[in-house]
């Protein structure tokens, strides 16, 4: 029966720890979330940090949840925002899908957005994924 308990215990503290790619129910956040979240990708995936000057951005990337992190920084119209790109499939279908979160203005955050899907179908397209198959 404690071994049970132990168990259940780290599954909790694992998905406690565990970065979620979906960590808001809504797109309109705090600052202060805005920085959590931010902190806790840093802390996790940092070795994956890339800064791009020139966009006012900084992206992580992990592996494992297949998932790309782009971060507006101060300079940015939409700061502070993020948006998030993850591969999910489904059978043989597979999908780039994104998810969003900003704590500014909502109309820069949803140009950024807007850009990253239209970034995410030329990929689809390349990779002849328009149609949601491999």
């Amino acid at each position: 029966m404690n071994k049970c308990i132990f168990l259940a215990f780290l599954l909790i503290s694992f998905g406690i720890n565990a970065v979620e790619i979906k960590p808001f129910p809504r797109a309109k956040i705090t600052v202060e979330q805005w920085q959590e979240y931010f902190n806790k990708v840093s802390n996790d995936f940092g070795e994956t940090k890339r800064t791009y000057e020139d966009q006012n951005l900084v992206v992580f990337s992990n592996d494992e949840l297949r998932a790309n992190f782009a971060f507006t920084t101060k300079n940015h119209p939409a700061h502070p925002a993020w948006v998030t790109r993850y591969v999910t499939q489904s059978n043989d279908s597979v999908n780039i899908a994104q998810i969003g979160y900003f704590a500014g203005d909502e109309a820069p955050f949803a140009k950024l957005f807007q850009e990253y899907a239209k970034l995410n179908d030329r990929v689809k397209e390349n990779l002849g994924l328009e149609n949601g198959t491999n």
